[in-house]
């Protein structure tokens, strides 16, 4: 009986797949649903379909200010083995808008769920103003087709609402998790179901090809991999030398042409979570 039961958890750890935890938001500022959950949901049934190389496991938070770190920071504890990636969901364009840095401030004139308005306030004290995403973001971007490419925004900018906040404590205080963000179509957007069908299969994509190439064998420290502590270039210097380096790789000199440094101009799309 002990050598099957041995014999069963030996399967079970070669043959499990790898994990990723992902987060949403719960509904704010008077809306009838945050649809960062729909898209989780949607999402988690497909990663863990069983044809799927990938098991995903959900984590709901609340759109409060630090709180939604804490509850973050609970789901990575309660996992029984370290996930490859967190990916945190929020609502806010009408389109995929994928975060490369998160920045070092909450600021914004409408309350939180709990009331809280934060006005130009640093996240953690001390810490640099701004910090490059830790996870594979130009390798998932290049897992997509050229139309799905398109609808895709490359962001500097997450805002400084509860997302921002949430995502700037998670990269900083556990920089050894490949940790990313994506806004989702946001409720409100006409079209949106046929939006929310697009953008699931895209983050499908997405994620497995991520994961995939976590799990490979990678020497460059220009991007976020298992093997190094690398982070996404925040710079418009660093930018710049990575367009000269990747200029024959065209969608790597893609992605980099649609990204922009901290100290460039970047959009901002109104509320975000």
């Amino acid at each position: 009986m002990k050598y099957m039961i041995l014999l069963t958890l030996m399967s079970t750890s070669v043959w499990a797949k790898p994990l990723i935890l992902i987060t949403y938001y719960d509904a704010f500022n008077g809306a009838p649903f945050n649809n960062s959950e729909r898209i989780a949901k949607a999402l988690e049934l497909r990663l863990n379909n069983i044809n799927s190389p990938v098991e995903a496991k959900l984590c709901s938070l609340n759109t409060i200010f630090d709180k939604a770190y804490a509850q973050t920071e609970d789901c990575l504890k309660a996992l029984s083995v370290a996930p490859v990636m967190v990916l945190g969901l929020g609502e806010s364009t009408c389109q995929l808008k994928v975060e490369s840095m998160m920045r070092n401030n909450d600021k914004t004139e409408s309350p939180d769920n709990a009331g809280n308005r934060r006005r130009n306030s640093d996240i953690v004290r001390g810490a640099p103003e701004v910090l490059g995403m830790r996870y594979p973001l130009p390798q998932m971007y290049c897992g997509l087709s050229s139309a799905e490419r398109n609808n895709i925004d490359v962001s500097n900018n997450a805002g400084s609402f509860v997302c921002n906040n949430t995502a700037y404590q998670m990269s900083y205080h556990y920089p050894e998790v490949q940790f990313g963000f994506i806004h989702v179509p946001a409720n409100n957007c006409a079209g949106l179901a046929r939006k929310s069908e697009a953008a699931v299969l895209t983050l499908e994509k997405m994620v497995v090809t991520g994961v995939a190439f976590l799990a490979s064998e990678s020497n460059s420290s220009d991007f976020p991999h298992t093997s190094n502590d690398s982070r996404l270039p925040t710079r418009k210097s660093d930018l710049k030398n990575l367009r000269r380096q990747y200029e024959n790789n065209s969608c790597l000199s893609e992605y980099l042409r649609k990204s922009k440094g901290s100290d460039e101009r970047g959009g901002f799309f109104g509320l975000m979570n």
